[in-house]
């Protein structure tokens, strides 16, 4: 219960990494905000189970107005948020030449838009609050250029926009108690990775030293990590959480 009392926010948590931090989180002691278009129900119950407050808030976070909206309701039921985690997210493969221009508005509104939504809706409560944690979920490809998944340029550039909002919100709020975060995962253990094939799968470990998948609950603990008291003083960190391929 090393967060006791604090006020969650997790996007994407009706996905499978993101009910495995906002669970995470609710055995450290937060009360957790779902925000994501669906699946939340699984994301409430993990959380309930805990014994915590869960909020599911059903939103679009490509729109601002919608975003600011859903925030709203945690912060009118709570008064405030203590810890953002942007998780929402998704990749698509496709040549570079051959994507269009509505798939590449798509990779930078899912990836990196919807970043700066949730956090500019955040943020004000943060700062009335004297403090926050702010945490992003980015990708190992915004770092390596998406070797280990090729045609995935949308997506590593979208991240990429990640990082450089990070280190810039990490600079702009240092005066104000407000950490800024991120990690960059590599490939994970997460229930998409069943359709690789065993070919795929080869190709996939050749590429990472450990020769092993990350897990969720292992990133999960680097959120925690960040949102701790003594972490007072990491901002601005990217942390590469990725079995060494980006070494």
């Amino acid at each position: 219960m090393r967060l006791a009392g604090k006020k969650a926010v997790v996007t994407g948590a009706g996905g499978a990494m993101g009910k495995v931090f906002s669970e995470v989180l609710a055995r450290e002691g937060c009360d957790v905000a779902g925000l994501d278009v669906q699946g939340l129900d699984l994301f409430g119950d993990a959380v309930r189970a805990t014994g915590r407050a869960a909020l599911e808030l059903k939103a679009d976070i490509t729109d601002l107005e919608a975003t600011q909206a859903a925030i709203g309701q945690a912060v009118e039921a709570w008064g405030g948020v203590d810890i953002l985690v942007n998780n929402a997210g998704g990749g698509m493969v496709r040549k570079f030449h051959e994507m269009t221009a509505d798939e590449w508005r798509r990779m930078v509104d899912v990836n990196l838009t919807s970043v700066f939504n949730v956090t500019r809706a955040v943020v004000p409560s943060m700062l009335e609050r004297g403090g926050g944690r702010i945490v992003n979920i980015a990708s190992i490809a915004a770092l390596r250029g998406g070797r280990l998944v090729r045609h995935a340029t949308g997506y590593a550039a979208a991240k990429a926009g990640v990082v450089g909002l990070t280190k810039a919100l990490a600079i702009e709020y240092a005066t104000d108690g407000i950490t800024v975060n991120c990690i960059a995962p590599g490939a994970q253990q997460t229930p998409g990775r069943d359709r690789d094939t065993p070919e795929g799968r080869e190709a996939l470990l050749a590429q990472i030293p450990t020769k092993t998948l990350g897990r969720p609950e292992d990133l999960a603990e680097s959120i925690v990590h960040f949102c701790l008291p003594s972490a007072a003083y990491l901002t601005g960190v990217i942390l590469p959480q990725d079995g060494g391929h980006g070494i």
